[in-house]
C-alpha cells in the first residue's frame, strides 16, 4: 500500500509538472530518467510486497530514498521554484508508521535539513538569502515536525485500540470455548439423567417380577404371568437401547447417489403388516423417479421412524399418506400425512426433543433419530402442518450433493391450514 501511494504520488507530481511546460521548460532527459527508474523500482516493490519477510528493514531504505529523491529531482529541475520538496512528507509518514516517535522525529529533522538545504542551495551558500525563502523553509520545518508526531500518536493510539480488540476477541474466542463446553457437559448431564430415568423403570419392573415369580406364595398363573412381564419389560429396555446407539452414533455417514422412489417403497413395504394390523391404508404417490444424496441406512431409519410415528398416530380405518415431489430446482420432498388429533400447541416445540414422548411405553428416540439422521444427509425435518385429522410431517432431502441448508423459502416449523 506504501509503495503504491509512493508511485500515485511521484506521478502526480510529474504529471503537475508536465502540465505547466507552457510556463516552464520541459523537464530535461536526468528528470525524466529518474522518475522513469523510481517508478520501476515502486512498481517491483508493489509486485514482491507480500514476499518481504522485514518490513520494517526493508522501510530503511525506502525512508532514506524517499528523502533524497526530491532533492535530487529539485536540484536536476534546475528551477529555484520547485514543488518537489512537498513529498519530503512520504517519509515521514512511512517513519511513523513503522517506528518510534523518535525515529519519526528524526526523519522529519531530516526533511526539514534537506529544505534547509535548498534554500542555501539556490542562494549559491552565499548572503543575502531572501526573507521569504526563509520563512517558506520554517514554515516546512514546523509542518513536517508537527505531521510527524500527530501521525505517529494516531497510529500509536490505533496500534493499541487494535491490541486491545484483539485481546478482547481472545478472551471472547475463550469465553465461547468455554460456554461450548459446559453446554456440551450440560447436554451430556441432560441425556444422562434421561437415559438413567427410562431405564430404571423397566429394570425395577424387571427385578420386581422375576422376584415375585421365585415367590412360593404365588400361583403357577401368576408365576407365569410375573415372568411374561419381565420378558416385556427386558423386550422394552433392549429397544430403549438400540433407540438410544442410533441416536448417540455420528449423524454423518458416506453419502451416496439414491433413487429416492425406490428407498421410499422399500420403507413402505416395510410398514405395511403394521397398517394392516391396525386396519390403516398407505396411498403412495411418486412424481417420477428422482435421485438424491444421502446415507441409505440412515434415510431409511429415519423415514421409517416417520412412518411408524403417523401410524400410531392415526385412527383405524383411515389412510396413511404417502408423496415424493420435487420441492425446486435443488430440493425433493417426503411427505407423510396422518389423521387424528393435532399434536398440542405446548408440546409441538419438543416433538424433536430425545426422550420427549406423550406415548405410552414410547421411548421419545423416533422422531429425535429421525431428525438428527436427515439433518446428518443435509436435509431437514419439518412438522409443516398440524391440523385435526391433517397432519403432515415433511421431508426435504437435496438433489445436489454439495446442496446445503433448507430446501424451502419461508416454510415454517408449523403451517396452519
Amino acid at each position: 500500500m506504501i509503495g503504491t501511494v509512493y508511485l500515485a504520488v511521484l506521478v502526480v507530481f510529474f504529471g503537475v509538472q508536465l502540465g505547466f511546460i507552457q510556463f516552464l521548460p520541459f523537464p530535461p532527459p536526468s528528470v525524466v530518467a529518474l522518475v522513469a527508474i523510481t517508478c520501476g523500482v515502486r512498481i517491483l516493490e508493489i509486485w514482491f510486497a507480500r514476499s518481504i519477510l522485514n518490513v520494517r528493514a526493508f522501510a530503511v531504505p525506502s525512508i532514506v530514498w524517499s528523502l533524497l529523491l526530491p532533492l535530487f529531482l529539485a536540484i536536476l529541475t534546475g528551477q529555484p521554484d520547485t514543488h518537489y520538496l512537498g513529498m519530503s512528507i512520504l517519509p515521514i509518514l512511512e517513519a511513523a508508521i513503522y517506528f518510534s516517535l523518535t525515529t519519526t522525529l528524526l526523519v522529519a529533522l531530516s526533511a526539514s535539513a534537506i529544505s534547509a538545504f535548498w534554500v542555501a542551495f539556490v542562494a549559491h551558500f552565499h548572503a543575502p538569502i531572501l526573507l521569504g525563502e526563509v520563512l517558506e523553509s520554517t514554515t516546512l520545518i514546523l509542518v513536517y515536525l508537527a505531521v510527524g508526531g500527530l501521525t505517529w500518536l494516531l497510529i500509536n493510539i490505533l496500534r493499541e485500540r487494535e491490541e486491545e480488540l484483539r485481546q478482547k476477541l481472545e478472551d471472547l474466542r475463550q469465553t465461547r470455548t468455554k460456554l461450548i463446553e459446559e453446554e456440551k457437559l450440560a447436554a451430556v448431564g441432560r441425556l444422562a439423567s434421561a437415559v438413567a430415568h427410562e431405564i430404571r423403570n423397566p429394570v425395577a419392573i424387571i427385578a420386581s417380577a422375576l422376584e415375585a415369580s421365585s415367590s412360593t406364595f404365588l400361583s403357577v398363573a401368576e408365576r407365569d404371568e410375573m415372568s411374561k412381564i419381565a420378558s416385556s419389560e427386558s423386550k422394552r429396555l433392549e429397544s430403549l437401547t438400540t433407540d438410544f446407539l442410533s441416536y448417540a452414533s455420528p449423524a454423518k455417514a458416506t453419502v451416496e447417489k439414491l433413487e429416492a422412489s425406490l428407498l421410499l417403497g422399500y420403507v413402505v413395504s416395510i410398514v405395511q403388516p403394521q397398517a394392516h394390523a391396525k386396519n390403516l391404508q398407505v396411498g403412495v404417490h411418486i412424481d417420477g423417479p428422482r435421485y438424491i444424496y444421502g446415507n441409505e441406512s440412515h434415510l431409511q431409519q429415519a423415514i421409517l421412524n416417520v412412518m411408524k410415528n403417523a401410524i400410531e398416530a392415526s385412527p383405524p380405518g383411515r389412510t396413511i399418506g404417502v408423496s415424493l415431489n420435487r420441492e425446486s430446482a435443488n430440493w425433493l420432498a417426503i411427505k407423510i400425512e396422518n389423521a387424528g388429533a393435532a399434536v398440542p400447541d405446548s408440546i409441538v416445540a419438543h416433538i424433536f426433543e430425545p426422550f420427549f414422548t406423550n406415548k405410552v411405553g414410547g421411548t421419545g428416540l423416533g422422531l429425535a433419530i429421525a431428525k438428527k439422521f436427515i439433518e446428518g444427509c443435509n436435509g431437514r425435518l419439518l412438522l409443516e402442518r398440524n391440523d385435526p385429522d391433517h397432519i403432515v410431517f415433511t421431508i426435504l432431502l437435496p438433489l445436489n450433493k454439495h446442496e446445503h441448508g433448507v430446501g424451502r423459502q419461508g416454510l415454517s416449523e408449523v403451517t396452519r391450514g
